[in-house]
């Protein structure tokens, strides 16, 4: 395999930075959910200071308590997520050939200490809460997808993926995938604004338009040109499944709003609904994130002439050559 200058790459994967990979995936997975449980309990407040907690970095058993227990156990995950960036970004550097590789793992540490000053600004400046919420999910989801590229370019199948093919005229899948990703990460964008009472439903209600019909558009591309593809065609039904629940989600947590007008906030199942929601569309978001990436690996544009795996020009592996 060689890279986009036709030098030689080694085409193993890094089976430990890829493990790593998932391990900060996951874990940024459950620093979402704690997120989301700070905003639902309306726990943002509940320590004054930052970035120490009531002056400490470890605070005492006296102080977890009510929804000190969300806001702190969010700000101890996101230290430890921090902390493996950190580790992913040194071993990325120092390990990878892949330039772009190196630079993608200096971006997520660089993402990582963006969103704890975001978050510090959020505790220093409560008066702006809802609009510095906005950047916070912003930078969050973004994170996540970086980490989920770094898990996707690690592992095994994207060293040994299939022959590349061209890519249609009409519709091009890898702009219509592009382009689902970016409407996804909008949509999280302005649901966060939502909940943080920036914006109202009717963006939120429009995203969920725009990003259905370019999920549904994409994955229906995917199974008429490469159903007996499963390198496509897996994320693309793992998407559409994604969807479906993350549709039924938010018009559950939306009903329960609606129902619950006037009533003590907060209380279930408002808080669940809320969260798996915010959990599905993270979910969602990195599936489509390595749908893309897929794409825009085995598929070229049409009459890209580029450099294959032997150094010979051709048709056909223009994009496997500007992926590594």
């Amino acid at each position: 395999m060689i890279d986009q200058k036709g030098t030689p790459v080694n085409g193993r994967p890094n089976v430990g930075l890829h493990r790593l990979a998932i391990i900060l995936s996951c874990m940024t997975g459950v620093l979402l959910v704690a997120g989301a449980l700070v905003t639902s309990n309306e726990a943002g407040d509940s320590v004054p200071d930052w970035p120490v907690s009531f002056g400490r970095w470890l605070i005492s058993s006296d102080n977890f308590k009510a929804n000190v227990r969300y806001e702190y156990s969010h700000r101890f995950i996101a230290g430890v997520v921090g902390v493996t960036t950190l580790l992913l970004a040194v071993w990325t550097y120092f390990s990878e050939r892949r330039s772009w590789m190196r630079k993608l793992g200096l971006i997520a540490f660089a993402g990582v200490v963006a969103q704890a000053g975001i978050g510090g600004l959020r505790v220093l400046f409560p008066e702006y809460k809802a609009l510095i919420a906005v950047p916070h999910a912003l930078v969050a989801q973004s994170f996540f997808a970086v980490v989920i590229a770094v898990a996707v370019f690690t592992s095994r199948s994207w060293w040994s993926a299939p022959e590349v093919k061209a890519d249609a005229v009409s519709l091009p899948l890898r702009r219509l995938a592009g382009a689902a990703v970016g409407a996804v990460l909008i949509q999280l964008v302005l649901g966060a604004g939502f909940r943080h009472q920036a914006f109202g439903i009717i963006p939120h209600i429009a995203g969920a338009l725009v990003v259905t019909l370019l999920i549904v558009s994409t994955v229906a591309v995917v199974m008429q040109r490469h159903k007996r593809e499963d390198y496509l065609a897996r994320p693309g039904k793992l998407a559409v499944a994604l969807l479906v629940v993350q549709l039924g989600l938010g018009v559950a947590a939306y009903l329960a709003r609606l129902g619950s007008v006037g009533d003590p906030q907060p209380l279930e199942p408002m808080i669940s609904l809320t969260v798996a929601h915010l959990v599905v569309g993270g979910l969602t978001l990195a599936t489509m994130v390595v749908l893309a990436l897929r794409c825009y690996q085995v598929l070229a544009p049409q009459g890209e002439q580029v450099i294959d795996g032997v150094g010979a020009r051709g048709l056909q592996t223009s994009a496997r050559g500007a992926a590594v």
